[in-house]
């Protein structure tokens, strides 16, 4: 992991999302992107000081972002890191993950606002745009982790071949963390399979996990995020992790109405692998 992407809006729960990527860059060596995007009614970035005079207030908050965003640098470079800002003009749904994909950055590290989860994200519905056509990891913090301690990951996925790739990055992740993984397959009348079949599919990522798995587990549940919020609910998760992709079951899990449903009913942090 080389670069981190950290989207900010300044909030106290952006703040969050900046230190978990700040204590994530020091374990990795990565050099950390804090970026905000800036609504302006005119091409700001083209304009001349003259034409900039007419726009006393976009001139007010291009500084006030500049001194928040000079702020984060600061805080990264005082533990040693390389850090970069960004401010970004472009109003366009795919904006971040733009810019993630021009800067060769490997996590993208968002906040929420926890109470009306993915909508509240730094610019809104855009956040679901950003989870759902990243191509990076996309870690998701509500609260302040404190340490950066992560005792153990879960993995929820339907275990199919293509899921091994991303399931390699919950491994290294795990193996760097210090953290034990938990497998998870949730099975819902709407996409029910036997459990010896679940089972056999789980066999690859059992061994691919090795002495960092701590248990695999089938759960029976009505709905998708019915059955994730009881399992964390009812056992100690650090964080949950999910592949996704843009086809069937469980892999859908961040797509369309279920990104919502999941980050709201979930306290956990939740980062999402991409294939």
């Amino acid at each position: 992991m080389k670069r981190i992407l950290v989207p900010t809006d300044f909030s106290d729960c952006a703040q969050n999302a900046a230190d978990a990527a700040i204590g994530i860059a020091k374990r990795y060596g990565a050099e950390i992107h804090f970026y905000h995007f800036v609504s302006v009614p005119i091409d700001w970035i083209h304009i001349d000081f003259a034409q900039s005079t007419v726009y006393p207030d976009v001139t007010e908050e291009v500084d006030r972002v500049k001194a928040e965003l000079n702020k984060l640098v600061k805080q990264a470079e005082a533990e040693g890191l390389q850090a970069v800002q960004y401010m970004d003009f472009d109003n366009s749904s795919d904006a971040v993950t733009n810019y993630a994909e021009r800067n060769n950055i490997s996590m993208i590290v968002m906040g929420s606002h926890g109470a009306k989860g993915v909508k509240e994200f730094f610019i809104g519905s855009n956040a679901q745009m950003v989870v759902r056509n990243s191509e990076v990891p996309v870690l998701i913090v509500k609260d302040r982790l404190e340490n950066l301690e992560i005792p153990n990951i879960l993995f929820v996925s339907d275990f199919e071949d293509e899921m091994m790739r991303p399931f390699t990055h919950v491994v290294s992740f795990a193996q760097l963390m210090g953290a034990k993984i938990h497998l998870l397959y949730i099975n819902t009348p709407s996409d029910f399979h036997r459990s010896w079949v679940i089972k056999e599919r789980m066999e690859a990522f059992i061994a691919l996990a090795s002495t960092n798995l701590e248990e695999a587990e089938i759960e029976d549940s009505y709905t998708f995020e019915e059955g994730i919020e009881q399992y964390c609910e009812h056992n100690v998760t650090g964080l949950l992790a999910i592949a996704t992709h843009h086809r069937k079951g469980l892999s859908r899990a961040f797509l369309g109405s279920l990104t919502e449903k999941v980050v709201n009913h979930v306290k956990v942090p939740v980062v999402s692998f991409p294939i």
